[in-house]
């Protein structure tokens, strides 16, 4: 074989191997607000989010610490959802609602004895329903602190860090028009806006002169 031929060879079989390992990869579970971007709704209205799970292997429990901004919504009540169901035994705390401080924390479980494999796949943790209390804006942020997932190994309960949040958003009716734009484009208005108010102030200068 030449020297050009191995060179390129083994530059294929890097390839390969460094594809093979990423396509049979898994990505973990990811949990997520359906819908996950609500809008265009006046205080006192009220509105409700699945928080949902996709992709899930083995899980036994699970936490969600969602955050908002206080002001802007409040949570009325969080209901459980189904992705336990068919288990005989589980635990659903009472949820930690905290308007003033804009968090809810909830959590669901199993009950030991544990079975032989815990919960997988896609599935509702709970329902999430709030009151919108002013026009702005608020994130609907999962802490990622406050937010977990556990699997049974070895005879006790293992955190799974192999997983993602996707948060979501709020927007009231109260806000102007001009904040629900892209950061980017309000950014790339103000710089031309800048620019031409320096390039006339320069020709005024020159003018001058």
């Amino acid at each position: 074989m030449k020297g050009k031929e191995f060179v390129l060879a083994v530059a294929a079989i890097v390839i390969i191997l460094s594809i093979i390992p990423l396509a049979g990869a898994n990505p973990g579970a990811t949990i997520r607000l359906n819908p996950s971007d609500v809008r265009d709704m006046d205080p006192g209205a009220t509105f409700t989010v699945a928080v949902t799970i996709a992709e899930a292997v083995n899980v036994y429990g699970w936490q969600v610490n969602l955050t908002f901004t206080p002001g802007v919504l409040s949570v009325g009540e969080v209901t459980e959802g189904s992705f336990f169901e068919g288990f005989d035994e589980t635990v659903w705390p009472v949820p930690k609602i905290e308007n003033s401080k804009g968090f809810v924390l909830f959590s669901g479980s199993l009950w030991p004895p544990y079975p032989a494999e815990g919960a997988g796949g896609d599935g509702l943790l709970a329902t999430v329903s709030f009151k919108v209390e002013s026009g702005a804006s608020s994130a609907l942020h999962f802490d990622t602190d406050g937010t977990k997932l556990r699997t049974f190994v070895g005879g006790q309960l293992t955190p799974i860090d192999d997983f993602t949040v996707q948060d979501g958003s709020f927007t009231g009716t109260g806000m102007a028009w001009w904040s629900q734009l892209p950061l980017t484009l309000i950014a790339g208005v103000v710089i031309v806006v800048v620019l031409v108010i320096v390039t006339v102030v320069f020709l005024l200068r020159r003018r001058r002169q």
